[in-house]
């Protein structure tokens, strides 16, 4: 008797499991060889769930691992149950064809949050197109380089700390020397006013709050339905848990605070916001909020990537005294010319082919960006390698993948060798030096 109750009362608990179990397997079945992704190998948890995603990117090693996945399955890696990672030449020119059809995924709606005008985050293009004309003016090159003057005596101050240190014959962190100087040119440049990391030798935990809320963004961008549900429940009632938001919240609110701090001392065209607010004249849309998110985004994530590049150039030259020893020579001949100041200026470092070439190359190898820049096919589909890929699949590459392909580099793609800009910009002249002649 007992044993007939027990088996009524968990009769339906038993029948229910026993239905997911069966829809769960037969989910794991499709994707791994009736889906239109099966086609396309890569780790097994990928193929059925975005958190595997997510607890790579949570690693904090995805720009390794992704180039990783590229050696062991090819050119194009499945990475979940509908994203592509591609490294083919061909698919990438198609994926990021200016204006082209293929629009942000998903993930950057982690990014946008609640803001009204986010360049990064915006995933419709014809905002997103609107949007770019508006601030593209002050954000040309022409702009950019006539905001130079604010950052000269920056280096100077920088170059006096790492003399004092070569004197005392003390070692220092010279990437977070790099990151102190990175966050004071982005001061400089947007508000006319270094925020002083460099002179106090110390940034009052900034740096700690943008990696824990870019990391906590990295991983989140992948469970995209776990930062919409705290947004929409959790945060209103319980407050913030997510680090990520300190981009839309902690950053927002010191970037505003700039702004009108900038606002209120008067206009001039010494720095971006300044140049900003003379482009506000004929665009109303550009109010000063709309501001605030700019200048945000560059507090933000703007001193991390500049760092980023400055630690990849010296920590190659560092590693590779050969080159080193080269660039010094170029720089030494043209100091010795007359041709560099004692700060040198952007025209003439670009002016420098070596040190270019370095730069070039540094950037490739050590790239301040790791993440795939996720794309949505459009609903006509695509093709990669022979293979049909559906509309509304994700696709993208990424720099550390991009960067190491035999087929554009050469075989010696892992080798840092700044003389391969030089001689692709031989060839290049000389293809165009054989056109013109014909």
């Amino acid at each position: 008797m007992l044993a007939l109750t027990l088996s009524l009362a968990l009769g339906p608990f038993l029948f229910f499991g026993s239905a997911l179990i069966v829809a769960l397997a037969g989910y794991v079945v499709y994707q791994c060889s009736f889906s239109p992704m099966a086609a396309f190998p890569g780790p097994f948890a990928a193929k059925f769930t975005n958190i595997w995603r997510a607890y790579a990117a949570y690693r904090g090693q995805w720009h390794r691992e992704i180039v990783e996945l590229h050696r062991q399955y090819g050119n194009v890696v499945r990475i979940g149950p509908n994203e592509l990672s591609v490294a083919d030449p061909e698919a990438f020119k198609t994926i990021y064809r200016v204006n082209g059809a293929f629009v942000k995924s998903a993930c950057y709606s982690v990014l946008k949050g609640s803001r009204l005008f986010e360049l990064m985050g915006e995933r419709n293009e014809k905002i997103h197109s609107a949007q770019r004309r508006l601030v593209a003016r002050p954000y040309s090159m022409e702009s950019v380089v006539h905001l130079e003057r604010q950052v000269t005596h920056l280096i100077d101050d920088l170059l006096i700390k790492f003399d004092a240190f070569a004197a005392s014959s003390r070692s220092i962190d010279i990437g977070n020397w790099f990151q102190l100087f990175a966050f004071d040119v982005i001061g400089a440049v947007s508000f006319t006013k270094p925020f002083g990391f460099v002179a106090q030798a110390n940034d009052d935990g900034t740096f700690i709050r943008i990696e824990r809320s870019l990391a906590n963004t990295a991983w989140l961008m992948h469970v995209s339905w776990i930062f919409n549900f705290h947004q929409k429940f959790i945060l209103p009632v319980f407050g913030n848990f997510l680090r990520a938001n300190d981009r839309n919240d902690f950053f927002f609110k010191f970037a505003k605070s700039e702004v009108q701090d900038r606002r209120d001392k008067g206009g001039n065209d010494k720095d971006l916001v300044g140049q900003l607010f003379q482009a506000a004249h004929s665009h109303t849309q550009l109010n000063d909020l709309v501001i605030s998110f700019m200048m945000a985004s560059n507090v933000f994530a703007g001193s991390d990537t500049t760092s980023l590049a400055l630690r990849g150039i010296f920590l190659n030259l560092l590693r590779h005294p050969r080159v080193l020893s080269k660039l010094r020579a170029e720089l030494e001949e043209r100091r010795a010319a007359g041709r560099l100041s004692s700060t040198v200026t952007f025209q003439e470092a670009k002016s420098s082919p070596y040190l270019q070439a370095v730069m070039h190359e540094a950037l490739r190898v050590f790239s301040p960006t790791g993440f795939n820049a996720s794309r949505d096919v459009p609903k006509e589909g695509m093709t990669i390698n022979g293979v049909f890929v559906p509309g509304g699949t994700v696709v993208g590459s990424n720099a550390w993948v991009i960067h190491r392909l035999p087929e554009v580099w050469g075989v010696d793609f892992e080798k840092f060798r700044p003389e391969r800009w030089l001689e692709r910009e031989s060839s290049r002249e000389l293809s165009e030096k054989r056109i013109s002649r014909r």
